[in-house]
């Protein structure tokens, strides 16, 4: 029997993907136990960047099976991050969470997130460790982190781990950047709007297969280019937090036409 999708997700996974058929059928697998042991309704949708290799072959399989379970395409490749941007205006859980295809958490610290969202708008994810970063990219992280608590006054301790945000934050605020900065543009504007971020420590699993396309000198620019737009439309042009926001319209302008659905 295909497990249906009639009862209403609590939570939506969103799962951005580039060539990662090694790696997605674990994933959803480990994901969907994981949902089902904590009865918690849910939905997974995977955002393809543009995959060269079997991804859309091995996700369109596992859809057969599981209607629980979507899939949409970007027309191109964009890059880390735009999965995060796309599956915000197509996930239809209470709340969305966004997971790498390699997971980079132990399975079981997903019920933290579950039981957090309980009490809280946004649930941030602390990564135990970083044992696989290489000394350089050490240093960047930390770096990164110091500059956008001075920058922005930010309390919190990380900001570009696994999170999960309740999805009626997007119909008040939607981020403009499209790489690797999003998820802090996101935990900055929750902040300014009102909304209640909680912390959570997360045992971290490296990646064991593949390699992770956001730590190369290409992202890093990026990533400094966004925050600085961010930094000079907020603070420099004194911008509302709470600015007017027509949410629909944004999301058909400036999202959906990047995506097909199949």
């Amino acid at each position: 029997m295909i497990p249906s999708a009639v009862e209403p997700p609590y939570f939506s996974v969103v799962m951005p993907v580039y060539n990662e058929d090694r790696n997605v059928v674990t994933a959803i697998a480990t994901l969907t136990r994981e949902f089902e042991e904590a009865q918690c309704p849910f939905e997974i949708v995977v955002v393809d960047d543009g995959s060269v290799d079997g991804t859309v072959a091995v996700v369109r399989d596992l859809m057969q099976r599981d209607a629980r379970i979507r899939l949409y395409r970007h027309r191109r490749n964009m890059g880390p991050g735009v999965g995060v941007y796309t599956g915000m205006a197509v996930a239809t859980g209470a709340f969305v969470i966004f997971v790498p295809a390699d997971l980079a958490m132990s399975p079981g610290e997903l019920a933290k997130f579950i039981a957090a969202s309980r009490h809280a708008d946004v649930v941030n994810g602390l990564r135990s460790d970083r044992r696989d970063y290489s000394v350089l990219r050490k240093c960047m992280s930390v770096a990164n982190i110091a500059l956008i608590r001075f920058l922005f006054g930010m309390k919190l301790r990380q900001f570009n781990y696994i999170q999960a945000y309740r999805r009626s934050m997007f119909d008040r605020f939607y981020p403009r950047s499209m790489g690797v900065f999003i998820t802090a543009e996101i935990l900055v504007l929750a902040r300014d709007n009102g909304y209640k971020t909680v912390e959570v420590e997360i045992e971290y699993l490296p990646r064991l297969i593949g390699t992770t396309g956001v730590a190369n000198w290409r992202s890093i620019k990026k990533t400094m280019l966004e925050l600085s737009s961010f930094w000079w439309r907020r603070v420099l042009r004194r911008l509302p937090p709470a600015a007017p926001f027509d949410a629909a319209a944004f999301r058909r302008d400036h999202v959906l036409p990047l995506l097909t659905q199949d």
